[in-house]
């Protein structure tokens, strides 16, 4: 009976474990839904400015609008990736626009020879403007294909997420040619 205590025992630790696991994986954000115009208005976030954005092809709206941005900003110590909701500005004036957080990421500090390529990367061939990646810089190509990290940003379920395989990942080589 003792083993079988045991293993009663061994049961009940291991799904309480894995429930913590699964609610730490399910919980929000602590950025999420805050909305901003300007990022150094979100608390914590006020030593960061505007490095780079972009709009996100997929997940149009039924009339042609975009409705997410991947935004990536940056301070003297650190970066941070977002995946915003676009939010129509009007009492700005027509055709502003202010972001609602979906969900962040931290990305440390970029070495000297790698850059954050935001929508502008292709999975094979294909574009997929979700695609967020850090990259090697390599002047002489048009597209960088040594990814050091990817992340999905999936405007479906709103949550940015790690791409594991990198291999076919290349990204836009914005000063090639110039």
């Amino acid at each position: 009976t003792m083993r079988y205590l045991t293993s009663v025992l061994f049961a009940v630790l291991a799904i309480c474990s894995w429930s913590s696991f699964s609610t730490i994986q399910n919980q929000k954000n602590p950025l999420y839904g805050k909305i901003f115009r300007e990022i150094n208005e979100i608390p914590g976030l006020g030593s960061y400015g505007h490095a780079s954005g972009a709009v996100i092809d997929a997940g149009k709206s039924a009339s042609g609008d975009y409705r997410f941005a991947a935004g990536y900003y940056t301070n003297d110590k650190n970066g941070i990736c977002i995946l915003n909701e676009l939010l129509d500005d009007k009492e700005n004036g027509k055709g502003q626009v202010k972001y609602k957080i979906l969900d962040t990421i931290n990305i440390r500090k970029l070495k000297s020879n790698e850059h954050l390529s935001l929508c502008n990367c292709r999975l094979g061939n294909k574009v997929d403007s979700e695609i967020v990646a850090i990259s090697v810089v390599e002047e002489n190509k048009e597209y960088f294909d040594q990814i050091v990290k990817a992340w999905r940003l999936n405007t479906r379920t709103g949550k940015i997420s790690p791409i594991q395989n990198t291999k076919t990942i290349n990204c836009v080589n914005e000063g090639y040619g110039i």
